[in-house]
């Protein structure tokens, strides 16, 4: 339990830091369901020999600090009570409607194990080909587990991307939302998504 506060607490810290390396605001979601964003903790008092957790004349680093930032939300990830979850979930950007449908994904053992169109998917918006046929499942290849959320926004924020945004939810620790945008002449692709609605499914035994 102590473990866990800890966790929290460090947790808010350094949402701090992760809003204050975002370099534009971040936009108004349009995506449903809407993320919940971590919220800034209130730290106690320290004790008159607590050390603080950055010293005062440390240099941290923008790409340090949401590094670090990250790993705490995993490892308060870690605290979550089972592998086996499912949760909502669209990517903001892609060619066509159906590739930012909201989707829901199920994980079993912390693997995809499937995604199913989301009742208010919204999987065609008149831009589309003459001709053009909307899979009628989504591509599970394109979604991940929330273990693989975390390695994703990782891998993009240490290619040094030009602007990066990030959410997560402020129980669990889970990544609700990426803004993640490279250069146009970047080898990289933008990363943008929000998640949310995560709950405990049947499964396995862990």
């Amino acid at each position: 339990m102590k473990r866990t506060v800890s966790l929290a607490l460090l947790v808010g810290l350094f949402a701090i830091a992760l809003v204050a390396c975002s370099s534009d605001p971040e936009p108004e979601p349009t995506a449903t369901p809407r993320p919940t964003s971590t919220p800034a903790a209130t730290m106690p008092p320290a004790g008159a020999n607590a050390p603080p957790i950055i010293p005062d004349a440390a240099e941290v680093d923008r790409k340090a600090a949401m590094l670090l930032g990250i790993d705490l939300h995993r490892q308060l990830w870690a605290t979550r009570p089972s592998s086996n979850y499912k949760y909502g979930f669209q990517w903001t950007e892609g060619e066509y409607a159906y590739q930012r449908a909201n989707v829901e994904v199920r994980v079993i053992k912390s693997e995809v194990d499937d995604v199913l169109w989301a009742d208010n998917a919204v999987k065609t918006d008149g831009t589309e080909p003459v001709g053009f046929e909307v899979p009628a499942e989504p591509d599970q290849s394109m979604y991940y587990s929330i273990e693989g959320l975390f390695k994703l926004i990782q891998k993009a924020i240490e290619a040094d991307p030009a602007r990066v945004s990030l959410g997560f939810d402020s129980v669990f620790g889970f990544p609700t939302s990426a803004v993640i945008e490279f250069p146009p002449d970047s080898e990289h692709e933008n990363v943008a998504f929000f998640a949310a609605q995560l709950v405990p499914i049947a499964g396995p035994p862990e």
